[in-house]
């Protein structure tokens, strides 16, 4: 069984804040193994177990690949495609954030709103 660092009551706060950014359709908190410590899907289309554990294994072979050309880990992984996008943050060794986009419009955006999210989290559960 995994473990991570986050109380119960911090979890529900970072959902609350990656709900509130616009375009985010659906997500997960997930830890590195996989494992879903929060989540958001409103319409129980997408299996989140499946979901969250895909993602971490998409974090785990980017970090990888940075590994053997020598660069630092990834901190964030798009998946871009015609009209939607899955975004994955990393927040340090614990865990990712993995949203989906909805229509794009400013993904660049979108981008830097969830790393500061994930960079916010991770101060507090270093």
């Amino acid at each position: 069984m995994s473990s991570h660092p986050f109380a119960e009551g911090n979890v529900q706060r970072y959902i609350d804040e990656i709900r509130s950014v616009t375009g985010v359709a659906a997500f997960a908190l997930v830890s590195c193994e996989g494992t879903i410590i929060g989540k958001h899907f409103p319409d129980g289309s997408i299996t989140s177990s499946i979901f969250a554990a895909m993602s971490a294994t998409v974090l785990a072979s980017a970090e990888a690949v940075c590994a053997t050309v020598a660069i630092d880990r990834p901190s964030l992984i798009t998946i871009s495609s015609n009209g939607a996008a899955i975004l994955i943050v990393s927040i340090g060794e614990v865990a990712l954030i993995a949203a989906v986009i909805d229509k794009p419009g400013d993904l660049q955006g979108l981008e830097r709103q969830l790393l500061d999210i994930a960079a916010r989290i991770r101060e507090e559960v270093a």
